[in-house]
């Protein structure tokens, strides 16, 4: 009986395998990328149909980590409908793209049945149904498997891509794939534990890729990668995945997976806004449309930090050590690939900035009395000290910055403050004079009629007086002198030669100086 029902079954394949575009049943196809598969499926117009893998995948590799998948519907069976539901899915193809979109989604890195396929070519895991027919076809195609080079399906299990629950997945066990009767195929037909490469009985499952005879009749699209995170804003580096029977293509991005509110991406820049967001590529053919994957979008912002700190001994950071007070910087890669700026503000031990000390450097003849000395405030002093180097009477309180000294007498001094603060102190230092007389002079003398006059240690409006050599009054002007010294010029152009006396008079002295006047008129350049 057996052999009559199988000599019925070759005889129909026999007449009706053949189709307008040369297919048949165990046909041996070479595909653009250079795969070969056999073919193990026609449908009854023998329009298309599949083709399976000369060699398994993986024998090692379980189906996939446990919980829902997005896209991809359980499949429970009852008593009533005993396998019924799975003969009739054939959606392999989109059951490994929601399997594999689902691993890349939580980060899964495991090798898996529907990761190992070359999804990008074409090839996928096939669904129940799918599985079912290359079970029960096995006679037509596994000698072309042997003679092809392949591997016959022999006595493994087989993983699909459909699943029962969140923890098992259906396959089938090519014990004996001729099957007389329901219960010969029902009996191969099991579950097996989603994250074991083991069914039930403890034999491992194997990976069988299919593929369409047409190559898909919808764009094919590989795996997309994650791109690249943008820091600030800008595009996104696209990286174009395989793509396979499209005649266009796009991308789009949305803020969610679901891509119910996608927007066109064109190279667009991006920012911030758009951290947490999707992007995929779209493929269309006079077919359909496909979606690739859809991976997260990363934007970040450049990241700022500053630290103050102020240290008595030289201070190690990143590497380098300073031993000066300043502001630095170093700039780092943060942990999500931006640059991150790190800004030190150092203060080495007692290195503050620190004024020089203000105060009268020089006192005059005839001039004595108190004088006020100060610096500007410390940030963190702990007090100020103050010192002279001769008998000047100080006076000064621990916590001013300024201090008084009796200048009675003459002579210098050298005036120093120290500054103490958590590292020790600093100085500063003033050396005082009060032994200058005031006093002017007079040049070029002789002269030809112009000359200068130069006053010094005065300071304050101070009359000048010019008499001739009679003795008469013939100019008086008065100017405004510094303690430092102050030059003016003057002339007697016009004036008889002879000798003629020049007053000075302010509130520090009364002083006169004869002036030569060699020659009538003028003559050269006064400079």
């Amino acid at each position: 009986m057996k052999k009559f029902i199988l000599s019925i079954l070759f005889l129909l394949t026999a007449t009706c395998g053949l189709n307008a575009q040369g297919y048949y049943l165990g046909q041996v196809i070479t595909n653009p990328d250079g795969s070969k598969g056999v073919v193990f499926y026609l449908n009854d117009e023998g329009t298309d149909g599949w083709m399976v893998a000369l060699h398994d995948a993986s024998i090692y590799c379980p189906w996939g980590p446990h919980g829902s998948i997005d896209g991809l519907s359980n499949l429970p069976v009852t008593n009533s409908d005993y396998l019924a539901s799975v003969f009739l899915d054939l959606d392999g193809y989109e059951h490994t793209q929601s399997i594999r979109t689902y691993c890349e989604s939580i980060g899964y890195s495991g090798s898996y049945a529907a990761g190992v396929v070359d999804f990008a070519n074409g090839w996928y895991l096939p669904s129940a149904g799918q599985l079912k027919w290359l079970y029960i076809n096995a006679i037509f195609y596994e000698p072309a498997l042997q003679s092809a080079g392949g591997e016959v399906l022999g006595l493994n299990p087989y993983w699909s891509s459909s699943v029962q629950t969140d923890e098992k997945a259906w396959g089938v066990h090519f014990g004996a794939p001729y099957p007389e009767e329901n219960w010969a195929w029902n009996g191969h037909f099991r579950t097996a534990d989603r994250t074991s490469f083991y069914d039930n009985n403890g034999r491992s499952n194997a990976v069988r890729a299919i593929r369409n005879l047409d190559f898909s009749p919808t764009p094919i699209i590989g795996l997309l990668q994650t791109p690249d995170v943008i820091c600030d804003e800008g595009p996104i580096d696209l990286v174009l995945p395989n793509l396979h029977n499209a005649d266009s293509y796009g991308w789009e991005i949305a803020p969610d997976r679901t891509f119910a509110e996608a927007i066109v991406y064109n190279g667009q820049s991006l920012d911030t806004t758009y951290n947490g967001w999707y992007l995929r590529l779209w493929a269309t053919n006079e077919e359909g449309t496909s979606h690739s994957n859809a991976v997260p979008i990363a934007v970040y912002t450049t990241t700022e930090s500053h630290t103050y700190l102020t240290n008595c001994d030289p201070y190690l950071w990143n590497d380098s050590t300073y031993t000066q007070s300043g502001v630095y910087q170093r700039i780092f890669t943060n942990a999500h690939g931006c640059d991150s700026v790190a800004t030190l503000h150092l203060t080495i031990g007692s290195d503050y900035p620190i004024s020089d000390i203000e105060g009268p450097e020089y006192i005059y003849y005839n001039t004595s009395g108190f004088y006020t000395y100060s610096i500007d405030s410390v940030p963190d002093a702990y007090g100020y000290e103050w010192h002279i180097d001769n008998d000047w009477p100080l006076s000064y309180s621990s916590d001013a910055t300024q201090c008084t000294v009796d200048i009675y007498s003459k002579g210098q001094a050298t005036l120093t403050v120290r500054i103490y603060n958590r590292c020790g102190y600093t100085e500063r230092s003033l050396l005082i004079h009060h032994d200058l007389e005031p006093g002017f002079k007079v040049f070029p003398n002789p002269t030809d009629g112009k000359f200068k006059i130069h006053l010094y240690g005065m300071e304050g409006r101070t009359s000048i007086e010019i008499f001739n050599p009679l003795g008469e009054l013939i100019d008086r002007f008065e100017v405004e002198s510094v303690l430092h010294g102050y030059t003016f010029p003057c002339s007697l152009t016009g004036k008889a030669a002879g000798v003629y006396t020049i007053s000075v008079t302010n509130d520090y002295l009364h002083y006169h100086q004869k002036l030569i006047k060699d020659f009538p008129g003028d003559y050269g350049t006064f400079y």
